[in-house]
């Protein structure tokens, strides 16, 4: 674990050194469950008996630099927040960002890329059923828990411009169909002078030479 937040603050330090780049940090926030969650019993913060609605305590920072104009981009990100059971939970993350769509203020985007998703052991609950779905370890001074590297992990997210500095940012990561998480949060722009890919355009032919 130790390794992983060393490893994920050079990344973002490093990247930090150019300047095309932008700052996230986000309130995680909400987890929703479609369908309800089995080991509904076992989580403090649900908001229905059924634990549709989880509220979550934590943060998340990134860093992003452009690679090429303001389309595609290399995202770095770190969460530390308390998961469904009131439990620590961590994610890191480093993958790609591109542009979906853009129309005023508003900005949608798309990302993807290998996510390490940890978190406290369940088994610690008596009434706990282990599906296997997650690798346990145990990690001094972590203690015993749970881990999951998705390497396809993927986030829309949503910005909302404030300033030429600022935009409102919204993130949805869509584990469907077992959870969907939310967090909000502020982008700060470093630089948004962005190199535009110079285009050919064929001038028009004037009716003198048209004739």
């Amino acid at each position: 674990m130790k390794r992983i937040a060393l490893l994920s603050c050079l990344c973002l330090a490093g990247l930090a050194l150019h300047a095309q780049g932008c700052f996230t940090v986000r309130y995680f926030g909400l987890t929703v469950h479609p369908f309800g969650d089995d080991q509904a019993a076992l989580q403090p913060y649900k908001l229905d008996k059924n634990a549709y609605l989880v509220l979550n305590f934590g943060g998340i920072a990134a860093y992003e630099k452009y690679i090429w104009e303001d389309i595609i981009s290399v995202k770095a990100l770190q969460g530390i927040f308390s998961d469904c059971s009131g439990g620590w939970a961590s994610v890191s993350h480093l993958g790609f960002r591109c542009w979906l769509a853009e129309k005023g203020r508003h900005r949608l985007l798309f990302g993807l890329g290998p996510t390490l998703y940890c978190r406290e052991d369940w088994n610690r609950f008596a009434d706990y059923k282990d599906s296997g779905f997650f690798h346990r370890t145990n990690i001094r001074p972590l203690g015993e828990m749970q881990y999951k590297v998705f390497w396809y992990g993927c986030e829309f997210e949503y910005d909302y411009r404030l300033s030429d500095k600022t935009d409102l940012n919204i993130g949805f990561t869509p584990g469907a169909p077992l959870a969907l998480a939310f967090s909000f949060g502020i982008k700060y722009w470093l630089s948004k002078d962005f190199v535009k890919t110079e285009k050919l355009v064929v001038p028009r032919k004037s009716k003198q030479e048209g004739r």
